[in-house]
């Protein structure tokens, strides 16, 4: 009997790709649809914007624990989509439920449940998979909330706050569909081939630029609030930040040998995969404007 090799560890298998004309379609008709609702919230503002961010944390979160599952790991599902779905409200009004007496019941709470099956493997990887969840997914997208609430601090009037996210989606998704367009055009150097092969340093740098340009439309179309150096400094923070969390959704993916997080939106995959970059943009702009832009201590 030949003495056999040690096994060489495989990288997880690519995503299967989905830029093909029909995925374009998909994803333009996908746009179509939602950008007239996400605007129409945007203006609401409130209960109905707030509700939306909890909803997408809870799909999003859904996504994320399933990856996780499918390493053997276990997240307690029910107590992270529940903090999850909270979060967006507790940025909405503080004093309905404050964020640091969410954040206390959830550690004891998630420590107590923990006593139910001491004998579980990885009982403390579960826990912080559960709180990486939330932060990742539930913390970062709900400053989209606090984006549609800063006119509250900033002494400016309610009715403005829906600027401020459309800022963040508007530049962010045109650096994704500029990096997308670029990338299937001229992609031909891959230097994160580990991570996302499908992804060129040619559609990086065409997602940059796109955003740099959607950030001066931004400026001239809705967001005069941004002087030329606020334009161009967004412009690059969010060409390069919503990249990067665009990678570490592919990271992550990568890490649980999956493809796109799901199919829930048609040709563009998942939630996560939609607001990856968002995650890291949002915040990004909230911080910039509150601070920079609006200097709210």
């Amino acid at each position: 009997m030949n003495a056999t090799a040690p096994a060489t560890p495989q990288a997880p298998a690519d995503p299967a790709p989905k830029s093909s004309g029909w995925s374009l379609r998909l994803r333009i008709a996908s746009g179509l649809l939602f950008v007239p609702l996400l605007i129409l919230l945007a203006r609401a503002g409130g209960l109905a914007f707030t509700s939306f961010v909890a909803l997408q944390n809870i799909l999003g979160l859904r996504e994320f624990f399933r990856m996780m599952r499918a390493k053997r790991l276990e997240p307690n599902v029910t107590l992270g989509i529940t903090a999850g779905a909270l979060m967006p409200f507790v940025c909405y009004r503080p004093h309905w439920i404050p964020g640091d007496l969410l954040v206390a019941g959830l550690v004891m709470l998630q420590l107590a449940l923990g006593l139910r099956r001491p004998n579980r493997e990885r009982l403390v990887e579960g826990m912080a998979v559960t709180m990486f969840g939330l932060l990742y997914v539930g913390w970062l997208a709900s400053h989209l909330v606090l984006l549609r609430e800063l006119p509250w601090i900033a002494g400016l009037d309610y009715a403005s706050g829906w600027r401020f996210v459309l800022l963040a989606f508007f530049v962010t998704w045109s650096c994704d569909t500029g990096a997308y367009a670029f990338g299937r055009m001229f992609g031909r150097i891959r230097p994160w081939a580990q991570i996302s092969p499908r992804k060129s340093l040619e559609g990086s740098l065409g997602g940059l630029g796109t955003a740099l340009i959607a950030a001066f439309i931004a400026r001239a179309w809705f967001a005069p609030f941004l002087s030329i150096r606020d334009a161009a400094v967004l412009g690059l923070l969010v060409g390069i930040c919503g990249q990067v969390g665009d990678l570490v959704e592919s990271l992550l993916k990568r890490d649980a040998s999956h493809g796109d997080s799901s199919d829930i939106i048609p040709g563009h995959g998942g939630i996560l995969d939609r607001f990856d970059s968002l995650y890291f943009a949002a915040p990004l702009i909230y911080y910039y404007l509150r601070m920079v832009v609006f200097r709210v201590p």
